[in-house]
């Protein structure tokens, strides 16, 4: 089909509007806009877009918004008449009466705004109409530490106000007033501060003006140079245009073409970048002599790690020393980390932070599935029917996500949400199943009797591409739902109507987090979440599947390079002799490791024992991130050596007898793959601070130092480990860096470059046949031993300001936004212990006690208080315990028995 531009024919595309049409054809520029925004629904407020539109050549035109208007066949479209030219100058003419004159043009040094671009494209008209309301007496807002507002500028575009609700879906700017006094208001009309904003900047991004910019003036610098990365905070793997000015980072935006994240990220990714160069920085190698610190220069760091590993290798074993790698660092950097532990220190004792957030997610879904990893892509969301977070809270810990599925809620997909806590997705949600701390197994097993009762299963599915779904249904059919109802805290009709939401959409898609993974029965959960994906058929195919939501920016590559003691890179079992072999073969040495390896805790718990001498850790606060800080530091204090690659001093590296100061990945090149198996690029953006070394240079570098000779040389190179990378792993085999591209690829990748959105397609498990599991709910450790003296349950969670531990965030202006740690405590609880709001408390458990600042809310339920974890100053991993998952050993942050009073 074709239509017409100035009465040329050009092929159009279905679903195209007029404006989408033209620009295509000819370019961006092709038809100015100011109230459009690719990233929103079509407005058509501004009419600056308007054409000539002809049923017929040289027919008669009626003049429309090409912005909202479809594209039709034979359509003949003119856009440059005389007609349309005058017309657009007299709307910008309209717009200038009520703008300062002193901002028509950009001013020296500074680049010019989207609007000030539409002022030359169309010409400066004359002015005819009288002058507006002088708004220049309208009150600037500098309240916020990012956001700045100046309203005078302001053309009433409404795209902040859009972005605000159909991006972030926060509703917090609004349009007050009538005509010239018509003006943007922020929550009740209160400044940005005050207001809910959550500080993503989107409305910025937006603002075809300066009537909304950020505190680093992004929009209209003139950068040296824009570089393309991928944010270093969490699991979604946002895409940043990141520009320099001078060799310094200067501003960050959202690149509109990013599949990821399509123009949006978060405060973290936005603005929280002044770390890379804070005071804070380690900038020189430290040894501790006497107790204290001394500066050392690389080479002598390096013997003295050398000298201290090589001697605990001869006096203990190879058992007596491991590695605890990084999901901060790039999956060249954890491949290289995991291979001189197994390869030059010859012990399969590495692990990652994986083990104290998803591996039960791998090891659940691996047993379900025999692929550990998310089945589909976040884009799933446009495709699906219902939509179940189970244990996750993506809106404060995967935001441009959390955003995606706030969208789908507001817009009126079947919702499902399973919390004990009443977060903003369960406040929308259709269905809020509060249930207690620790019963996750209970409520499955409910969900799945009421599933199988009312015949809602895919027998089709189930019979040809599953086994042992009699022996599950025999297990759930009987159970007494009174029992479970009592258990769980959750009406069963509520659970009942839950389950058959479920099971009766056409589509539906899972998502969890830490709330599933964080527990004595973790990996269990995760088998009995893969349960109904299968019952259901809801499983290989758009718009569904088991989405686990990562938390660090690259846990999901850390353990595809093989940082797990019991998996080498590519999930390869370390204790089968042919695998073995391979990897000899692939890394050229004579063998490799025979045993598997220590778990974090384990290592830990050997220290204390003294069978344990000499942990390297690259990017990772273990002591203050681990439970039971207080094991931990006497774990750390009976070591002959503890080193610590790290950007800042924190509470590891403090106890460390050699920290080595590590350079940021806004410094480094590389990869990260995110939590949809995406393998993006990390680009170099400015030079190492300081005399700090890439965390694989720093790996290879002690490489030579150990006599083992990286193949790819002493240089550390991205590009050549991740060809290496591709070798040996099966499922990368086609990956290269330039393959990449921008927007990266989803493993598996073939050898031709073509990767994979959905797995599993058509029953392709890579086990053979899905399995069903089936599990009795049994009561954690923690709560049986300790829950008489202690009778509330302490969970913990992530907040959206800040990241794990907080060493980088505590270091920009997110810290001015949210500067302490809460414990959150219903009301109710509260009253019993006479504590009111804004009091401390004193919060103590079998391990020790701590005191922090209380917030009363009904977010909680009674019996259970929260708290995040991000503060040094708190510490709370003093009082959570050492249970773990029963086959992971996964801390159980989310359940930790535990008392409180009054400070």
């Amino acid at each position: 089909m074709k239509a017409y531009i100035n009465n040329i024919p050009h092929k159009i595309e279905k679903g195209e509007t007029i404006l989408e049409f033209v620009r295509r054809v000819e370019d961006q520029n092709a038809i100015p806009t100011m109230c459009q925004d690719d990233r929103l629904e079509n407005f058509g407020s501004c009419r600056v877009c308007s054409v000539e539109l002809a049923r017929e050549k040289n027919g008669h035109t009626k003049v429309v918004a090409s912005c909202h208007t479809p594209i039709f066949e034979n359509a003949y479209i003119y856009h440059k008449t005389e007609k349309i030219i005058r017309l657009r100058k007299n709307i910008v003419e309209l717009v200038l009466t009520d703008y300062p004159s002193d901002k028509v043009f950009a001013k020296e040094g500074k680049k010019p705004t989207e609007f000030q671009k539409i002022i030359e494209q169309i010409g400066i008209p004359n002015i005819r109409y009288p002058q507006g309301e002088d708004h220049s007496e309208i009150e600037k807002d500098d309240s916020h530490p990012y956001i700045k507002s100046d309203l005078s500028q302001c053309i009433n575009c409404y795209r902040c106000v859009r972005a605000c609700e159909e991006i972030q879906g926060e509703i917090v700017l609004g349009m007050s007033g009538r005509g010239f006094a018509s003006q943007i208001i922020k929550g009740f009309d209160t400044n940005f501060d005050l207001s809910a904003c959550v500080s993503c900047g989107a409305c910025v991004q937006t603002c075809p003006t300066e009537a909304l910019t950020d505190k680093f003036e992004t929009k209209t610098l003139i950068a040296d140079e824009t570089i393309r990365t991928t944010c270093t905070y969490c699991g979604v793997g946002c895409q940043l245009g990141v520009s320099v000015i001078n060799g310094e980072i200067k501003g960050i935006q959202a690149p509109q073409t990013a599949e990821v994240n399509e123009g949006h990220t978060c405060l973290k990714g936005r603005f929280a970048f002044q770390f890379y160069n804070h005071p804070d920085r380690l900038r020189e190698p430290l040894i501790k002599r006497n107790g204290k610190f001394e500066v050392a220069t690389w080479e002598k760091a390096y013997d003295f790690i050398t000298e201290k590993l090589l001697k605990v290798r001869k006096e203990y074993g190879v058992d007596a020393i491991g590695s605890i790698s990084s999901s901060r660092a790039t999956n060249e950097e954890n491949y290289l980390m995991q291979k001189i532990t197994r390869v030059a220190l010859n012990t399969n004792n590495i692990d990652g932070c994986a083990r104290v957030c998803h591996a039960p997610t791998a090891y659940g879904m691996q047993q379900a599935f025999g692929t550990g990893a998310a089945t589909n892509s976040i884009n799933d969301l446009d495709k699906t029917d219902c939509i179940l977070v189970f244990g996750a809270n993506p809106t404060e810990a995967h935001p441009v996500t959390g955003a995606k599925v706030k969208q789908a809620f507001m817009k009126g997909v079947t919702s499902i949400v399973v919390d004990p806590v009443k977060t903003k997705l369960a406040k929308l949600a259709k269905y809020h199943l509060q249930l207690r701390p620790g019963t996750n197994v209970a409520l499955l097993n409910m969900m799945a009797h009421y599933i199988i009762k009312d015949d809602l299963v895919d027998k089709v599915f189930i019979n040809k591409y599953t086994e042992q779904f009699t022996q599950l249904k025999e297990h759930v059919i009987d159970l007494d739902m009174n029992e479970l109802e009592q258990l769980t805290e959750v009406s069963k009709e509520l659970v009942k109507k839950a389950a058959i939401a479920y099971a009766s959409a056409d589509n539906a898609m899972e998502f969890h987090g830490l709330g599933v993974t964080e527990h004595y029965q973790g990996s269990k959960t995760v088998m009995l979440l893969a349960n109904l994906a299968m019952m259901t058929g809801n499983i290989g195919r758009s718009g569904v599947g088991l989405n686990p939501l990562r938390g660090q920016n690259n846990v999901q590559g850390a353990a595809d390079m093989g940082v797990q003691p019991h998996q080498g890179a590519g999930y390869m079992d370390v204790n089968n002799k042919e695998i073995q072999q391979y990897y000899a073969n692939k890394y050229g040495v004579a063998k490799m490791p025979e045993k598997e390896g220590l778990k974090i805790p384990e290592m830990l718990d050997a220290a204390i024992e003294g069978k344990f001498k000499a942990l390297w850790i690259m990017g990772e606060d273990t002591l203050m991130t681990d439970p039971n800080t207080n094991h931990i530091r006497k774990a750390m204090e009976q070591l002959d050596i503890l080193i610590v690659q790290e950007l800042f001093m924190s509470a590891t590296a403090e106890i460390a007898d050699v920290v080595l100061p590590a350079s940021s990945y806004f410094e480094k090149n590389g990869t990260f793959t995110n939590g949809e198996r995406r393998v993006q690029r990390v680009n170099k953006v400015v030079e190492p601070i300081g005399n700090t070394k890439s965390d694989g240079q720093i790996i290879i570098d002690m490489m030579y130092k150990l006599g083992y000779k990286q193949p790819t040389g002493k240089i550390y190179d991205a590009t050549k480990i991740l060809e290496e990378i591709a070798d040996i792993i099966p499922f990368m085999k086609g990956i290269t860096r330039e393959g990449l591209g921008k927007n990266g690829l989803q493993w598996p990748v073939l050898e031709d470059g073509t990767d994979t959105q959905i797995i599993h397609k058509n029953g392709g498990f890579k086990r053979g046949k899905g399995k069903f599991h089936h599990f009795d709910f049994e009561e954690t450790p923690e709560l049986v031993e300790h829950r008489k003296k202690y009778p509330f349950i302490l969970t913990t969670a992530r907040q959206l300001e800040h990241y794990n531990a907080g060493t980088m965030t505590r270091r920009t202006d997110n810290q001015e936004i949210s500067p302490m740690d809460y414990l959150e405590i219903n009301p109710l609880d509260a009253a019993s212990k006479n504590i009111n709001a804004n009091d401390k408390a004193r919060i103590f458990s079998d391990r020790g006690s701590v005191e922090i600042p209380v917030k009363l809310t009904y977010l909680v339920k009674p019996g259970v208080v929260r708290t995040t974890f991000h503060q040094p100053e708190i510490f709370i991993n003093i009082i959570t315990g050492n249970v773990g998952d029963e086959y992971t050993l996964t801390p159980e942050y989310k359940v930790v028995a535990v008392d409180f009073e009054k400070a």
